[in-house]
This record gives C-alpha cells, structure tokens and sequence, in this order.
C-alpha cells in the first residue's frame, strides 16, 4: 500500500489539469523514457521489486482507454500516445496532437506484453527488438534515447562501467528534464546513488522545454520567408524540425534562424510591455489558426 500511495502522490498525471502542459510529442518522449527506467531496474536485484510493482500497476487495466488518476504515469501517457479524439483534447493543443496520433501506431499490444511479464515476475522475451519497435513506431528522434537503449538493453554485453555511467547518466539528465515529478525519478536517482553510476562529466543536453506538436504547413513557409528571408527558408525550416523532433541542430542551420532569433531578442530588450504584447498576439493566433 505504501508503494501504490507513493505513486498517488508523485505522479506527473494527478489531474487532468496537468495534462494542459503536454504535447503528444511529450507523451511520446516520456512513455519511451518510463519504459527505459523499467527495464533498467528491473535488472538489479535490490529494484527488482519496485520494477515488477511498477509494471503490475500499469499493466492491471489491460487496456489503456481512459485517463486514469489512481494509476502510473506510464499508465496515463499510454493512453494518450494510443488515445482516441477525448484523449487529445485533453493535450496543449489538442488539433496538432490528433494530427500526430493519427500517423503514430505504438506497438499497445507488446507493450502491454512486455508489462505484463515483468508484473508477474517472469522476464520479458525479446527485449532490444521490443524497444527497437517502440522506438520507430513513436518515434523517438533523440539520439541519447537511442544510445541509452542501446547500453539499457543489453548490459550482459558490456565490456566496460563507463558505459553503463554514462548511459545511466544520461537517463538522470533526461528523467529530470521531462519526468521531474514523475512517479519514477526517485527509484531511479537511488538506484545511481547507490550504485555510484552518475557520472558529472557527462554532459547535459536536455532541453526542458515542452516538444511542440504544430507543423509548418505550405502557405506558413511564406510567413516564415518574410522573417528569415528567402535564401535561408529551407535551413529555417530544417531547425524547426529539428527542433521538433528534438535533435541536435548544426551550426549552419542554427544560423539560418537567426533574423527570428533577433527579432525575439529586440521584443523582449523593448520590455514587459513588448513582451506581453507578443504573448497576446499568441493568443490570439492560436484561436484564429484554421484547422489543417
């Protein structure tokens, strides 16, 4: 019982409200991490259990049609990574969010699967190939993601501790970006204290920031060529992609946005009032957008 109220109390997903703050894009990132933690703790004996209670609780329902708040985070972002139209709306934004979804297949069934084996105290089957799934359906763009896979799902390989530092790492550095006050970053920040595997010369890349949704549509590249310009429109383009799929941007397609970078700096060195101005102007452009 005390497990089940600890997750109660720290979860991300207590209230629909909290829900407002996600993308599906956020969605997507945070199912793929609570997945990568999973994996990783049940693997040493002295989490194993916290694992397997994890995995029982999000996995009890079977199937992941309705918002739940007496179940996991994980529980939650399944359901709105493999939610109906009720589900989206109750995203940041609900019309891109459904667009998305509607070219996303998370692998439900497997993942369940997966879940359910853990649950019951039995090792799941197949494991690089599930997560290699998981990874392309969403899909997940980070290429730290994909190297902590990598390390997570195949540590009876590894020749090396530094590996499994720097990928344990690198799991801290992007649990506390996106699952701050989730239900599993304090399991996971024990399980490195204890084993001593954070490693504070690995860089931290996170952003912090929330994975917009929205697409840059045909008739947006002419409202975005009269900011950045003609010859730098298809490099402008690529960094908001990039940026989207959260991925690290080259030098010269960085560059590309600058005009936009500048003109974001002059609203906000104009003061409170410029920048609340462009606050409103969001807004509204976000009531009047025509739906795509």
């Amino acid at each position: 019982m005390d497990f089940i109220k600890g997750l109660y109390e720290a979860r991300m997903t207590r209230t629909e409200s909290n829900t407002k703050k996600l993308s599906y894009r956020d969605c997507c990132e945070r199912t793929y991490l609570c997945l990568l933690i999973v994996e990783l703790l049940r693997q040493f004996p002295r989490y194993t259990q916290s694992a397997q209670q994890y995995a029982r609780e999000t996995s009890r329902h079977t199937n992941y049609d309705y918002f739940r708040m007496n179940s996991t985070d994980l529980y939650n972002f399944i359901y709105f990574v493999t939610g109906d139209e009720k589900a989206m709306e109750k995203l940041k934004d609900s019309e891109a969010a459904a667009k998305i979804r509607s070219q996303t297949h998370l692998p439900e069934m497997a993942v369940n699967r997966y879940l359910s084996k853990i649950g019951a105290k039995q090792s799941p089957t197949a494991v690089p190939q599930f997560f290699m799934s998981v990874e392309s359906k969403i899909p997940i763009g980070s290429g730290d993601y994909k190297n902590i896979r990598r390390v997570i799902t195949n540590l009876d390989k590894l020749d090396n501790r530094r590996s499994l530092q720097r990928a344990v790492t690198k799991l801290l550095y992007a649990a506390r970006a996106r699952l701050r006050s989730g239900d599993l970053i304090d399991d996971l920040e024990k399980f490195a204290a204890d084993r001593n595997l954070e490693w504070p010369s690995v860089q931290d890349t996170q952003p912090v920031i929330s994975r917009t949704d929205a697409k840059i549509s045909s008739t947006d590249l002419l409202f975005l060529q009269r900011i950045v310009g003609k010859n730098k429109l298809p490099l402008a383009l690529k960094y908001i992609e990039l940026s989207q799929q959260g991925k690290t941007i080259p030098s010269n397609v960085a560059q590309a946005f600058t005009p936009a970078i500048d003109l974001l700096v002059d609203i906000i060195q104009g003061g409170g009032s410029y920048v609340a101005q462009l606050q409103r102007l969001q807004k509204l452009a976000k009531k009047q957008r025509k739906p795509r």
